[in-house]
């Protein structure tokens, strides 16, 4: 391991310490890509509070969803009214 990690050193490889690790040790299960051999994060609390932002996002959602119908509603209704005031103007002007 002294060998590849002086050919690290002196510039004549361009392997990196990790790659060194690989080569004597052998990647293990758990080893994460990218993350090199730190510790894994914990992924119960980072499980919680994803679970807790799309929960949030969830009812966020519904109240918009529930407000537009509202308003869906209350424009549909002021449409039946008008047209009935229409209809009503129609039937008086034909008698």
């Amino acid at each position: 391991m002294i060998d590849l990690k002086d050919i690290c050193t002196s510039g004549e490889s361009s392997i990196t310490i990790d790659e060194i690790v690989d080569i004597v040790l052998d990647t293990k299960l758990g080893y994460i890509k990218g993350l090199g051999y730190d510790p894994k994060p914990n992924t119960t609390r980072a499980t919680q509070r994803r679970t807790t932002e799309l929960e949030d996002s969830l009812k966020k959602v519904k109240q918009e969803a529930a407000s537009a119908q509202h308003d869906l509603h209350k424009r549909l209704n002021a449409a039946e009214t008008e047209v009935e005031n229409q209809l009503s103007q129609i039937l008086d002007q034909q008698s």
